[in-house]
């Protein structure tokens, strides 16, 4: 896979920020598999994880247990589930961590996540409808809008993905998920619009390597 242009973020042994591995995004791939394994490994253990980690408004309510805007990004309901999660994890992780840095990119990650459960949350407000729910669907759809801004701002250039084919991805995505039962839409779109708006505050900050330009410069 290649990147747009040259990196400016060359490390001294002339290697750049896009031919790294994306370690972060392997590691939440290697944690949300670990933590599906022992649940399987071990049922009970599952069911008390599901039980104490699952996102519903009502916990947050009455229960003040705002962790769970967390930890319900990383439970998923059957191997399917987290497949799907993983993949889109994966594909549009690398280009989003490559993209904005490590640290910006578990930033964007956990803030997609838990604002895609605040707009869930607000959805069962104003439907009276109230559900609990699991998966990294905010946090992976934060992603999707992140690397869709990513693509806007590079002209259609990031890893080679064009702006039509980012588009088509991210109408499909949407489009499974409506077209299925018991998903969680709401947490989709709010995860997607808050890493296409988190994207854009995130990629504001200068890097270090362009702070220290900036200073050598001076």
């Amino acid at each position: 896979m290649e990147y747009w242009g040259k990196s400016r973020n060359e490390g001294y042994d002339g290697r750049t920020a896009y031919q790294e591995l994306p370690i972060c995004c392997i590691a939440l791939i290697g944690i949300n598999v670990m933590i599906f394994l022992v649940g399987i490994l071990v049922p009970q253990l599952g069911s008390i994880m599901r039980e104490k980690g699952q996102f519903g408004v009502l916990y947050l309510m009455y229960g003040g247990e705002f962790y769970r805007l967390i930890t319900s990004a990383f439970l998923h309901s059957d191997a399917a589930h987290l497949c799907n999660n993983m993949l889109l994890l994966y594909f549009c992780g690398d280009v989003v961590e490559k993209s904005l840095g490590r640290w910006k990119f578990l930033l964007l990650y956990f803030l997609s996540a838990v604002f895609g459960d605040l707009l869930s949350a607000a959805f069962e407000f104003s439907t009276g409808g109230y559900y609990n729910s699991i998966g990294a669907s905010g946090a992976v759809f934060g992603l999707t809008g992140a690397m869709l801004f990513l693509v806007i701002i590079k002209k259609g250039t990031a890893a080679n993905i064009s702006m039509k084919r980012a588009l088509i991805a991210v109408a499909l995505s949407l489009y499974a998920g409506f077209s299925d039962v018991g998903v969680n839409n709401a947490a989709h779109v709010g995860g997607l619009l808050s890493g296409f708006i988190f994207a854009f505050l995130l990629s504001m900050i200068p890097t270090r390597e362009k702070r220290r330009n900036k200073n050598e410069k001076r």
